[in-house]
């Protein structure tokens, strides 16, 4: 393999950059060296949603180096934006550069997880929400129903029905 591929490499992008797709497969994870990116869920999208905005130090992406899924988010640069770009050729290099690229990417994980589970929460608080409204609507119908089936509610459709001699 070539030397030169097994290093990170610095890379650059400009306010409103594109340098991850949410649905498309990477083999890159970032280090921002300088500059600021955003970070989205659904990004151009009616319910976009921003994630957070990291700055430098901070590492974006770490998952399509362990994993050849799909990006989970799109990241875009904030502003102009300095980046080391880490392939998993390049990782181990990147990690013996400095041992704390190995917390970064951790800290970075860890987040990601945490931002999940909110997210699951959320999910889950809105499908508990609508399952509560669907209920109560079937509630109100049924008492409607019954309402409407039992004799005891139309007194005169008693008296009609027992004044009747056959």
């Amino acid at each position: 393999m070539d030397e030169k591929a097994k290093k990170p490499r610095m890379q650059t992008f400009h306010a409103d950059d594109m340098i991850l797709k949410e649905g498309e497969i990477s083999d890159s994870m970032f280090k921002i060296l300088s500059g600021s990116v955003a970070v989205f869920n659904r990004y151009g999208e009616k319910d976009e949603h921003l994630i957070g905005i990291y700055s430098k130090g901070r590492c974006f992406g770490e998952l399509n180096v362990f994993s050849d899924l799909p990006c989970i988010y799109t990241a875009v640069a904030y502003n102009d934006v300095l980046v080391m770009r880490v392939t998993g050729d390049s990782l181990e290099e990147f990690i013996a550069t400095n041992a704390r690229n190995v917390i970064d990417i951790m800290q970075n994980m860890a987040h990601t997880v945490r931002m999940m589970q909110k997210n699951i929460e959320f999910l889950i608080d809105d499908f508990s929400q609508k399952e509560d409204e669907e209920q109560k609507k079937k509630d109100e119908v049924r008492s409607k129903i019954m309402q409407y089936t039992n004799p005891m509610n139309y007194p005169l459709a008693n008296l009609i029905h027992t004044n009747v001699r056959v």
